[in-house]
């Protein structure tokens, strides 16, 4: 499950009613909640998230955040960290699929958005509002109670998992309704990005990897130091926490040998894998590339990456078998590990190199129809990027990736809001 409403996936607040004491925008940072209690300002306490003043006037605050990509939103997460007595006693969230490239749909941009100590203007919400409310909505979360923001035991946080009718959607924005007002520390929407086919069909060569373009991680022999889902990231990441790092493998020989024939290093038995589900299903893989950006000292030795094409296959079936003994590549050359036959090799057994990124072109690849790709790293270590290049030929199936939600809190629901955008029922 991949969180999309905060960074690196860059989410944007496109309205907010009111930001007196801290501004709309920081429920957005992918950093942890701040607090200093001697830090005060001209507006008062000093919080970090999206604090509104105390409202005298008739309805509740409300905020737009367009999601950094669009996607299918599955959970939510709400966080009143430090917000102790002014927070948020009640949340409401929907969603709506919104023209991605029309960011005028609200009207013009405020020129106080996002300056703390400022309101919109009673014309401007009003303005604001019928816009809002001229757009088709789902709700994904009823109201729901939030708790004080005491942080010692955790209890800041909600977890709200969301029907999967209204998961079934694809959205593009979401309407934060505060009832009445107070404070949120910070928002997260999870769930899994969707970019339409033909949209990928008509780009042409694309990395069908990347997680702007739908691919996800299904699973993992081991997430020690970072998980899967960090290799389908934009960018070449900024540390080492930005990629896929497995603890030291057990099973590493005590004694290295290197195979005379092949120069890899003998590890029967030793290595990690992961598995990476494609956006789309690719006519074939043109271009491979494995980046080891910042592992200098931890990178693993060799790589090996197979791959099937079997878009409807269940995560249990493209998980299966991967850890039994003889699975992966145990000696010193290529060889399809577990998975009842699914599997067949991509780019054979290879060496890798610290802090590098290594590309294979098509010559160096086995062709063929792929729909996801098993990763393979001899003995253990890390991986900061996976990059497949190829051309979408079919869509891949919607539904359940595998992933689980947190446990979270139930949803209670409250009556109606006063102020109903126009609700459709999923």
């Amino acid at each position: 499950m991949r969180a999309f409403s905060h960074q690196p996936i860059h989410p944007t607040t496109n309205t907010s009613r009111t930001q007196w004491f801290a501004t709309a925008d920081n429920m957005l940072k992918p950093t942890p909640v701040l607090f200093d209690p001697e830090a005060f300002c001209e507006q008062g306490k000093v919080m970090d998230g999206w604090e509104s003043r105390r409202r005298r006037k008739a309805g509740h605050d409300w905020s737009v955040v367009k999601l950094g990509m669009p996607g299918h939103v599955q959970g939510l997460e709400v966080d009143t960290a430090w917000f102790t007595g002014n927070q948020v006693p009640a949340v409401r969230v929907l969603a709506a699929e919104i023209d991605e490239d029309d960011d005028g749909w609200l009207g013009p941009r405020s020129p106080v958005l996002g300056v703390q100590g400022t309101a919109a203007t009673d014309e401007e919400i009003e303005a604001a509002a019928a816009r809002v409310a001229s757009r088709r909505w789902v709700e994904l979360l009823p109201v729901s109670p939030l708790r004080p923001g005491y942080v010692e035991d955790g209890g800041s946080v909600h977890r709200f998992a969301v029907a999967r009718a209204a998961a079934a959607r694809r959205a593009t924005h979401l309407l934060v309704c505060s009832h009445p007002d107070g404070g949120i520390a910070r928002l997260r929407a999870w769930g899994v990005v969707s970019r339409r086919f033909d949209d990928l069909a008509a780009a042409g060569r694309v990395d069908l990897l990347s997680v702007a373009n739908g691919g996800r991680a299904l699973g993992c022999s081991n997430a020690h130091y970072g998980t899967p889902r960090n290799l389908l990231r934009p960018g070449r990441g900024t540390n080492m926490g930005d990629g896929w790092e497995t603890a030291r493998n057990p099973r590493r020989p005590r004694v290295i040998v290197k195979d005379a024939a092949s120069g890899l290093v003998h590890m029967p038995h030793a290595r990690d894998w992961c598995v990476l589900r494609l956006g789309a299903v690719a006519d074939a893989i043109d271009e491979l590339t494995i980046d080891t950006h910042h592992f200098r000292g931890n990178y693993p030795e060799s790589v090996l990456v197979e791959a099937c094409d079997a878009p409807h296959a269940t995560p249990a079936e493209l998980l299966a078998g991967h850890d039994a003994p003889g699975g992966g590549d145990g000696g010193d050359g290529g060889g399809s590990g577990g998975g009842g036959g699914l599997w067949r090799e991509l780019l054979p057994r290879t060496r890798l190199g610290p802090s590098a990124e290594h590309t294979f072109a098509s010559d160096a690849l086995r062709g063929g129809r792929v729909s996801h790709v098993r990763v393979t790293t001899m003995p253990d270590g890390g991986i900061m990027r996976v990059r497949a290049v190829g051309r979408a030929a079919a869509p891949m199936p919607a539904g359940d990736d595998g992933d689980e939600l947190p446990a979270g809190d139930a949803i209670g629901a409250e009556a109606a809001p006063a102020w109903p955008p126009t609700v459709e029922t999923p």
